[in-house]
């Protein structure tokens, strides 16, 4: 939060004092790019959850075309590569009744309301996407809505994802409830923010709203939780964009221009 702050702080007064410069760099960029809490959603499962999972790692790199670059103006088209690991445990409430079979040893999960997700999942990002900036836009915002940094970059974009690892649903006892994991595939996305280049630079911040992997459920314990839970947890496959936010995610790049 302290980075987003400063940085909108730096965008403000940047485009206060100077006009964009960068023009005379060149038109293409190469660029590190840096994961800003991207989100994975448990609630795909559709056990009632509406937790969800930060990546802490994301990192990658891009490639960028300025097409004409105007400096302040300009239209860009991206590509890059980015890995994205989601490590962790999280307990949450659920509203789904298990029922174990009789006779086996899992009648307390019929008294549970809580679960526990162990996640294990690593995503390889490979995107484009193609914007437009125009930093008088966020000048315009700047003078008459009371000097709100209205952003400056607007697009689209595919991810094509892979992904590795997998997910355990667990009852508060440990007991396997379910296996899963993620398909990959294509991802569309919407694209707001902040880009703009300084002499050999080019740094944005962009805040994006990306469509959900599709869960696939690889075994259900049916001893365990019953017929009917293990019906609920396998037609969750396909499910998507359960968050709840508007925007579930952001990349911070930096890089040069030439």
């Amino acid at each position: 939060m302290k980075f987003i702050l400063f940085f909108l702080a730096f965008c403000i007064t940047f485009s206060k004092i100077t006009k964009v410069f960068g023009e005379e760099w060149g038109n293409m960029h190469i660029s590190y790019i840096r994961e800003v809490n991207n989100q994975l959603y448990l609630s795909d499962f559709q056990l009632g959850s509406e937790e969800s999972i930060k990546d802490n790692n994301g990192h990658g790199f891009s490639l960028g075309w300025l097409i004409k670059n105007e400096g302040g103006k300009f239209l860009l088209f991206n590509t890059g590569i980015s890995n994205t690991d989601y490590h962790g445990t999280i307990e949450d409430g659920v509203n789904v009744s298990f029922q174990p079979q009789s006779g086996t040893s899992y009648e307390s999960l019929s008294q549970s309301k809580n679960i526990f997700y162990e996640i294990d999942q690593s995503f390889t990002n490979t995107f484009i996407s193609f914007s437009y900036t125009n930093w008088e836009i966020t000048k315009h915002g700047l003078k008459y809505w009371n000097g709100t940094p209205i952003p400056s970059t607007y697009g689209i974009g595919l991810i094509s994802q892979k992904v590795e690892g997998r997910t355990l649903i667990k009852g508060i006892d440990k007991t396997l409830i379910a296996e899963a994991s993620y398909d990959s595939g294509l991802q569309r996305f919407y694209l707001i923010g902040w880009s703009f280049n300084f002499e050999f630079l080019q740094i944005s911040f962009i805040l994006r709203n990306v469509t959900s992997p599709v869960l696939k459920i690889k075994n259900c314990n049916y001893e365990a939780v019953g017929e009917l839970a293990c019906s609920r947890i396998k037609s969750s496959t396909g499910n998507r964009n359960n968050s709840s936010q508007l925007f579930n995610g952001g990349v911070f790049s930096v890089g040069t221009l030439f």
